[in-house]
């Protein structure tokens, strides 16, 4: 079980939105995207002092940067989303591009040709991105939210989508993927920027909601020197953020033992097997102070019930009795009585009960008492003959909120707060609650923050 102090939990907000708020652009790299390029005159010529604005179409943010000597411009740290470009030059006609794609870790380039003329004109170019990539030699792909939120996730975990990448596979029984052949454990999954993955066991502190991820990208070979600690690949993820208008979403997913076929080792009229499991939450982002500050928060519960059978070994009809007569692993076993216990000079003897069968009044109250504890076998045999179905319970509530705030023309922080509580309670081997299993026997609760 893991947990924190709701005051500490404060004071680590606190200096993450100061660390934030005091680093470079350059460190928001990982989480966001870049673009550059080169601006010229009609002749090919380096055009310095032009201004470029980069706008954000969703919270209207601007970055403004100007082009060097040498005409190159860069904006880096950009979230992913759409954006609107405008350039700016006196003696030059204005130029402004739309339908501008930046997506999680891209480098994208655009260069651009200044017209001289008057600026009361204006060149309007509508477009995406170019597909070839210059600025980088990186191999990736990125999921966007539409794929994350449209396609079928059993349990909606977004990390199954891992596989729509060339190079990534799910390997039986792990729910991390395997990039280039590497161990799931070794892969890097940042969120937002941050590292969540825990080395030791190989873990991933938790899952965002699905419908609160904006896209995220596999980096999957030659990533940019920023990444590090990986063998395999790095899962790079960004959070949804608000903007200018309000949004929200409600969703509930239900599976129900009445909606599943038959199981055909299970034929009627046995019942089928309890499977039930009710996943529901939302979504809720916005503007706090337009143009300047946004919030997105989510929620998501699961409510969880599947019928687990255990099996499980306790005493027969006859061990009940004190008659030892049945074989146990093909062998009958002798019962001694241990009131002939006598020495034999190099150690002690004791004779075994007649016919195996311990008498009434021999055996112990306080056995007889324990042995009441019991269920009655459900099954033939010595050995494995109890058998017990119930239903396994599952209870989860999550939740994330987010707040973004621009300071300036160029920079702009971030915090975000979530949390994770599940509550398990497994089926045991017996109804009491006890029994022998290779798990942990009774409730579990976990909590993350």
């Amino acid at each position: 079980m893991l947990e924190h102090r709701p005051g500490a939990l404060f004071l680590c907000l606190i200096a993450l939105v100061a660390c934030l708020a005091a680093s470079s652009t350059a460190g928001a790299q990982v989480a966001a995207g870049e673009l550059t390029g080169i601006i010229q005159d009609s002749n090919g010529g380096a055009v310095p002092g032009a201004t470029v604005t980069v706008t954000n179409l969703a919270t209207n943010q601007q970055r403004v940067v100007t082009s060097t000597a040498d005409g190159v411009y860069t904006a880096a740290s950009l979230p992913p989303g759409d954006y609107r470009i405008d350039i700016e030059l006196a003696g030059f006609k204005p130029i402004r591009r739309e339908g501008l794609r930046i997506s999680t870790g891209e480098k994208a380039r655009l260069d651009f040709t200044l017209a001289v003329g008057d600026l009361r004109e204006q060149i309007t170019v509508v477009g995406d991105t170019p597909v070839v990539r210059t600025e980088t030699a990186s191999l990736g792909t990125v999921v966007e939210h539409e794929h994350v939120v449209q396609l079928p996730l059993n349990g909606r975990l977004f990390i199954s989508l891992a596989s729509l990448a060339p190079g990534v596979a799910l390997p039986p029984n792990s729910p991390l993927p395997r990039i280039n052949g590497g161990r799931p454990r070794t892969n890097e999954y940042l969120f937002d920027g941050i590292s969540v993955l825990q080395p030791e066991p190989g873990q991933v502190a938790f899952f965002p909601v699905i419908d609160a991820i904006q896209e995220f990208k596999i980096e999957s070979n030659s990533p940019p020197a920023e990444f590090g600690r990986f063998n395999g690949g790095v899962i790079n993820l960004t959070t949804k953020s608000g903007s200018n208008t309000f949004h929200g979403d409600g969703f509930e997913f239900l599976r129900n033992e009445a909606l599943n076929a038959r199981n055909y080792f299970a034929p009627s009229p046995a019942p089928k097997p309890e499977f039930r499991r009710n996943q529901f939450g939302g979504v809720a982002g916005g503007p706090v102070w337009r143009d300047r500050t946004f919030f997105f928060a989510d929620y998501q519960a699961q409510r969880q019930r599947i019928g687990r059978t255990v099996i499980s070994t306790v005493p027969t009809l006859l061990q009940r009795q004190g008659i030892f007569t049945e074989p146990i692993s093909g062998q009958v076993p002798q019962i001694f009585d241990p009131a002939t216990t006598v020495s034999n000079g190099s150690g002690f003897m004791r004779t075994p009960f007649t016919g195996g069968v311990i008498p009434a009044d021999r055996i112990d109250p306080i056995a007889l008492a324990l042995l009441q504890r019991y269920p009655l076998p459900t099954g033939v045999g010595s050995a494995n003959n109890f058998r017990r179905t119930a239903p396994e319970r599952v209870d989860q509530d999550q939740w994330s909120a987010r707040i973004d705030h621009r300071l300036g023309a160029r920079d702009q922080v971030f915090a975000r707060l979530a949390s994770f509580q599940e509550a398990f309670l497994p089926v045991t081997p017996l109804p009491d609650g006890s029994g022998t299993t290779s798990g942990t026997l009774g409730p579990q609760d976990t909590a993350t923050w």
